[in-house]
């Protein structure tokens, strides 16, 4: 029996004596290279995602579900939508996924059981290089969402296909207190207990055995102090650009977005820097070159490798996340008393979210209605 076609993906193909370069297989098809090493994973999403949509040219017929192909939407909406968005390279990798499942069908086999087949198929493993969580599988099905919405807006569809989604994941309530967020600092800087007091088992003695992991420790600072996400507190920089944020010292403010770059969802406004952060700000300009977290001269993509070990050496648990520091921020805030608008407006959090994921935390909360049980005239 032949195998089932795979569909446009990416590979790292190894060359000797030359770095390794990601290349496009697609089934019957030449091996096309993207031109991008290892490193650059995001660009190769990208070229991925020009080539599906030059691949094909959407056949729209009448614009019916039962006439329009799955993959001529994903197209259409790589093709004049992806561009616009903030993240385009996860659109490339998302349709990957989707056309292994959906490709060969149409838009009318979008159901229910559909939607839930490919979570499972998805969770299972049996899409994809490994097994994802649900929440993964339908961050995919909101993008093949955006792109029927956004072919039925354009009038390629006559009606709207509805995209069924799995349940939302409860939302993280983890948080650092004042000795593990101190700890993780420690960490980073390769500073462990060496002595421990034999009744409590405390420690009572701390030195630096481990080599420090300076870009780290300026990462966790600027995230528990200005809760700003981890994507772009990555993409600081000392001066005015187009990719990423900036600190200006002269005015003390710190941007989140790039000179014209558009806001999206996830809001980044700009935010005086916090007086306990300002004087390490204006010492890392000093030493580092391009952005406060850089590592050997150069700006760092993700931080994993060296999170993972300053988490470790603090003992935290795995659910401490690089994501973990706004959570953190936001909660600090509440519990000092400042108020949910001015939390949204520092931190960029909707004000609903901060009042139904983090309000618990402040002093404050239900604080009238706890005082309504006061008074003789109760139950009168």
């Amino acid at each position: 029996m032949p195998r089932k076609p795979k569909g446009p993906r990416l590979w790292l193909r190894e060359r000797k004596g030359r770095p390794s370069v990601w290349v496009i297989l697609d089934t019957g098809m030449p091996e096309v290279s993207t031109g991008f090493s290892e490193s650059d994973r995001g660009e190769a999403e990208k070229a991925l995602q020009a080539y599906i949509a030059s691949k094909h040219r959407p056949e729209w017929r009448k614009g019916a579900p039962s006439e329009v192909a799955i993959a001529d939407v994903l197209a259409f909406y790589g093709e004049q939508r992806g561009a616009e968005l903030a993240h385009p390279e996860l659109v490339g990798w998302h349709m990957t996924n989707l056309l292994a499942y959906f490709g060969e069908k149409m838009c009318e086999f979008i159901d229910g059981s559909s939607c839930r087949a490919y979570v499972a198929a998805r969770v299972a493993g049996h899409i994809g290089k490994r097994p994802v969580a649900a929440g993964t599988a339908r961050r995919e099905l909101e993008t093949l969402s955006a792109a029927l919405n956004f072919a039925h807006k354009e009038k390629k569809l006559l009606f709207p296909v509805p995209v069924t989604f799995p349940a939302k994941a409860p939302a993280r309530e983890r948080w650092l207190t004042r000795s593990e967020a101190a700890r993780l600092l420690a960490g980073a800087l390769g500073i462990v207990p060496v002595a421990f007091d034999i009744g409590t088992r405390e420690a009572v003695k701390w030195g630096r055995m481990f080599k420090p992991s300076y870009h780290v420790a300026r990462f966790i600072l600027i995230g528990l102090y200005t809760g700003t996400r981890h994507e772009a507190i990555l993409q600081l920089r000392w001066g005015v650009n187009s990719s990423g944020g900036w600190l200006d010292l002269a005015h003390e403010v710190m941007y989140r977005r790039g000179k014209g770059q558009a806001e999206t969802n996830k809001r980044r406004p700009p935010v005086p820097i916090p007086e306990n952060l300002l004087p390490h700000v204006r010492r890392w300009r000093k030493i580092t070159v391009n952005g406060p977290v850089e590592y050997a001269g150069r700006l760092i993509k993700k931080e994993r490798r060296g999170w993972d070990r300053a988490r470790e050496l603090a003992g935290l648990d795995t659910e401490v996340t690089p994501h973990i520091m706004k959570h953190t921020c936001i909660t600090w805030m509440l519990q000092r008393g400042v108020p949910f608008w001015e939390i949204s407006g520092f931190t960029g959090t909707s004000e609903k979210t901060i009042r139904d994921t983090y309000g618990h935390h402040s002093p404050k909360h239900l604080e009238a209605a706890r005082k309504r049980f006061n008074g003789r005239n109760l139950g009168k």
